[in-house]
Parts: structure tokens; C-alpha cells; sequence
């Protein structure tokens, strides 16, 4: 997958451009701040949370953020049980293994097979963090929006 899409991991470092923003804006929330307080978060009560982050976000967004969660995990389940080992290339010869040893020689069709599904199990995580980060970000989005352009009309 690497092969023919080199630049697909940088995704991973994408989700700090996202999360990064996020968390400093949900720590300047007192709201969010008094929640922590409060000890509700640690007790396990994700719904709570997820109503105080998604609180100003539009529910369509709020949806499609949660579903990108759910897919996420169901995503994860199923290639951490569907793939019994992790792709490679050991003297020229494509491979899979497991904790450093050769589980069965691959076919390169099959090697490719194997790094598409290692790349589909990463783009679950992609989907939930980058959906629940603009989610979390999009009511502050609309707010500088209309900031924005009500100072350029009273300009």
C-alpha cells in the first residue's frame, strides 16, 4: 500500500493539526473544565462527555463524528482478530510474521492484500479522530465566521 500511496502515513501526524486545537480549546471551556472537577468523566459516563464536547456542534455533525467512533472500533475488533500476523519483505521474499518470525511466505498479490488491510485497520482510527477533532472544532469555526463577517460589514 506504502508502494503506491507513500505519503498515506502521514495522515497519522494530520491528526495533531486537528487534535491539537481541539484540546486547547476544550481545556479554555469552563464548562468542560468543571466537568473534569467533578470526577463524572473517570466514573464512566462517556455519554456525559460527549454531550459537553458536542454541545454547540450541529446534531447531523455530531452523528457522523460518533458513527466515524463506532466504525472505528468495529474497524479495530476486526483486524486486530482478522490478520494474523504483519507484512513484510525478509531476503527478497514477501512474508508474514508475527513478533519477528515467519509465519507463511506470501504471493506478492497476497503481501499487497495484507498491507491494504493493515492500512484499512489505521483508517478507522483516521475516520474517528479526525471526525470527533472537527466536530469539536466546528462551533469555534462558525463563531470566527460570523465574527469575520460581521466586521466586514461594519467596516
Amino acid at each position: 500500500m506504502t508502494e503506491k500511496v507513500p505519503f498515506i502515513w502521514l495522515l497519522h501526524i494530520g491528526v495533531f493539526v486537528v487534535w491539537i486545537p481541539a484540546i486547547l480549546k476544550l481545556r479554555k471551556n469552563e464548562e468542560f473544565n468543571e466537568f473534569q472537577k467533578s470526577g463524572i468523566l473517570m466514573r464512566g459516563n462517556p455519554v456525559a462527555f460527549f454531550k459537553l464536547v458536542f454541545k454547540n456542534t450541529p446534531t447531523w455533525l455530531t452523528i457522523i463524528a460518533l458513527a466515524g467512533f463506532f466504525y472505528a472500533t468495529a474497524n479495530s475488533a476486526l483486524f486486530a482478530t482478522g490478520q494474523p500476523g504483519v507484512p513484510g519483505i525478509q531476503n527478497g521474499h514477501y512474508v508474514l510474521q508475527n513478533h519477528g518470525q515467519v509465519i507463511k511466505t506470501l504471493t506478492e498479490q497476497q503481501y499487497h492484500h495484507y498491507k491494504a488491510n493493515e492500512a484499512r485497520g489505521f483508517s478507522g482510527h483516521w475516520i474517528a479522530f479526525y471526525g470527533i477533532g472537527m466536530a469539536m472544532l466546528f462551533p469555534y469555526y462558525v463563531e470566527v465566521k460570523t465574527s469575520y463577517q460581521t466586521n466586514l460589514e461594519s467596516a
